[in-house]
């Protein structure tokens, strides 16, 4: 009976979990470039074309190796995350190569957490990517230690460039 139950609970939360969470939270990040605020990432437009104005960006330290990150804090409290979708700035692969995406319950970087998905090497990674969680949080951090080397043949620190963050999945109050 109670395999039933779990089967029918995890059914549930499937179907029901699949509104944007975004506008329930705030979104914070390591570090701003003239704009590129961490809020533009969970903003319309739902696109991966980039700007200051409606892409997040961190600054881009060519003097350290500093890991830069993106994250989301629930406001309240707990969600059960079913899928994140996440727009990274188009033509920019390279800059998001090896980067990791956790869902988690402390706001430390780098995450701390069993439930991350990395980037598989080899090769770039697609620059619109939906990655599957089924995982409750309270927080979504998007991570990069790695850097890029540019094609110019410089190489840049770590860096991200988020144009928009869908985090699907549904509240949880948990007693």
């Amino acid at each position: 009976m109670l395999l039933v139950l779990l089967i029918h609970t995890t059914a549930l939360l499937t179907a029901v979990a699949q509104h944007n969470l975004t506008r329930f939270g705030t979104a914070t990040q390591s570090s701003n470039i003239g704009g590129g605020y961490a809020v533009y990432a969970i903003r319309p437009p739902i696109s991966n074309d980039f700007s200051l104005k409606i892409c997040s960006h961190t600054y881009v330290d060519h003097s350290s190796n500093k890991p830069a990150w993106w994250m989301f804090k629930f406001s309240f409290g707990y969600a059960y995350i079913t899928n994140i979708t996440i727009y990274y700035r188009e033509g920019f692969a390279r800059r998001m190569d090896g980067f990791k995406l956790c869902v988690a319950n402390t706001s430390i970087t780098p995450p701390v957490s069993d439930s991350c998905y990395e980037d598989p090497d080899p090769g770039l990674p697609n620059t619109t990517q939906t990655i599957s969680f089924n995982q409750l949080g309270q927080y979504v951090i998007y991570f990069d230690s790695k850097g890029s080397k540019e094609t110019s043949g410089r190489y840049d620190r770590p860096t991200v460039e988020l144009c928009y963050v869908a985090i699907d999945g549904r509240f949880i109050t948990i007693m």
